[in-house]
C-alpha cells in the first residue's frame, strides 16, 4: 500500500466471494516521521496459543482500548507451533491476534519454533519489509521510525549448520546497515536490534548443568561471538529479545563485563557506553509456567520475574528511551527504566 496519510483513519475488509470479514480500522503511519516525534510499541515474545497466554492477550486488548501505539511487535514462537495439526494451530493463533492485528502494525522476527520446513508457515503468514539481500523471506529487515532506526534479525540462523548460508548474507546485509545507520544518526540517533534469542540472560549457578540454563549458558554466549562487537562498534543503544520464558533487564554490557554510564540507578541509565540488553520472552508459552527467574543473577542484572506479561517501548525523542514491562496476570507494571543520552553515539 502506498500514500498513506498520517493524519487519516482507513477501513478494510478481507475475503473473496460469499466470505467477508468484519470491518476493520487502522490509522495512517508515516515511517520517516522525525526525531522529535513520538514512537511507541508493544513488545513480547512466545506467547502461544495456550491457556497461559490468555493472561496477556486479554490483557492487550484492554491495553489497545486506552492506548495508541505504532505497533505490535512480536520477537518470535508465535504459536507452538504453526504447523501442528495440519497447520491449525498456526490458524488459530492467527485468529487469536487477529484483535489487534487486524488495526495494528504485526512486526515479527522469528523463533526456533518456527523452524519447519525452512520456516515456510512463517514465510507464509507475515510479510515484512523486503530488501534484496533477504529475498523477501521476511527474516531480517530494517525500519526508520521516528527517532529509531530497528534492526530486526533472524537469530535461529547462527544455531543450525543448514542455514550457514542465511546466517553469513544477514551478518553481511547486518554490517552494511549499521554503517548507513550511523551515517544518518542525525536524523534517527537510536540504534535498536530486535530478534528471538538472547545475546545475554541470567544462569542459575545453582544447577549449572540443569536443562533450562542451556539458553544462558551456551547459546547465548554463542550467539554473541556472531552479534556483540557489531553492535558494540556501531553504538547500538537497545538489544531487544525473547525466548527465555521470563523477563530480564540488564545493564549496559561488553564481554560480560557491566559497562558504567555517566549516571547509573536502578531505573536509569544516563549516556549508556554499551547496549542495554532486554529479555521480554514470558507472553504466554505452551509450558504450565514461564522459566523461573533464575537465584544467582549475574551482576549485569537489574530485575527479573517471572509473571506473564510483556513490553511498553517508547522512543519519545532523539534524547529519550523509555521502557516498562507489564504484569499481564497481576495487572500492573513491575519494571521500568530510562535510556537518556545527550550524544549521538557512545562508539
Amino acid at each position: 500500500m502506498t500514500h498513506i496519510q498520517s493524519d487519516c483513519k482507513y477501513e478494510y475488509r478481507v475475503g473473496s466471494g460469499l466470505f467477508w470479514s468484519e470491518m476493520f480500522k487502522f490509522n495512517g503511519r508515516t515511517p520517516e516521521d522525525g526525531n522529535n516525534t513520538l514512537a511507541s510499541f508493544i513488545v513480547y515474545g512466545d506467547l502461544g496459543t495456550g491457556p497461559y497466554a490468555e493472561y496477556t492477550r486479554v490483557a492487550l486488548k484492554d491495553e489497545l482500548k486506552n492506548n495508541e501505539y505504532l505497533a505490535m511487535i512480536h520477537l518470535g514462537d508465535f504459536a507452538y507451533d504453526m504447523e501442528d495439526r495440519e497447520g491449525r494451530i498456526g490458524d488459530l493463533f492467527m485468529n487469536n491476534i487477529e484483535p489487534y492485528a487486524a488495526n495494528y502494525p504485526y512486526m515479527t522476527t522469528t523463533g526456533n519454533h518456527e523452524k519447519f520446513k525452512n520456516l515456510t508457515h512463517y514465510k507464509d503468514r507475515f510479510i515484512m519489509p523486503w530488501n534484496e539481500a533477504s529475498k523477501n523471506s521476511s527474516y531480517f529487515y530494517s525500519l526508520n521510525i521516528g527517532p529509531l532506526h530497528m534492526i530486526f534479525l533472524n537469530t535461529y540462523a547462527y544455531f543450525k549448520e543448514e542455514f550457514i548460508n542465511e546466517a553469513l548474507t544477514q551478518t553481511n546485509w547486518l554490517i552494511e546497515d549499521l554503517k548507513e545507520a550511523n551515517k544518518n544518526r542525525s536524523l534517527r540517533p537510536w540504534i535498536v536490534i530486535l530478534g528471538h534469542h538472547p545475546l545475554y540472560c541470567s544462569v542459575d549457578w545453582r544447577f549449572p548443568t540443569y536443562p533450562e540454563n542451556v539458553d544462558c549458558q551456551i547459546d547465548a554466549p554463542m550467539l554473541q561471538t556472531h552479534l556483540e562487537d557489531l553492535a558494540y562498534t556501531n553504538g547500538v543503544d537497545l538489544f531487544l529479545t525473547a525466548h527465555v520464558h521470563n523477563y530480564e533487564r540488564d545493564a549496559a554490557i561488553y564481554k560480560n563485563e557491566t559497562i558504567p554510564s555517566e549516571v547509573d540507578t536502578q531505573s536509569m541509565h544516563y549516556n549508556p557506553n554499551a547496549p542495554i540488553y532486554i529479555v521480554t520472552g514470558n507472553a504466554g508459552n505452551r509450558r504450565a509456567r514461564n522459566d523461573p527467574t533464575s537465584k544467582t543473577p549475574q551482576y549485569w542484572a537489574r530485575y527479573l520475574s517471572d509473571d506473564y506479561g510483556y513490553g511498553r517501548f517508547k522512543a519519545y525523542n532523539e534524547t529519550h528511551i523509555y521502557y516498562e514491562q507489564y504484569s499481564a496476570e497481576n495487572k500492573k507494571t513491575v519494571d521500568s527504566v530510562w535510556i537518556i543520552k545527550n550524544r549521538l553515539s557512545y562508539a
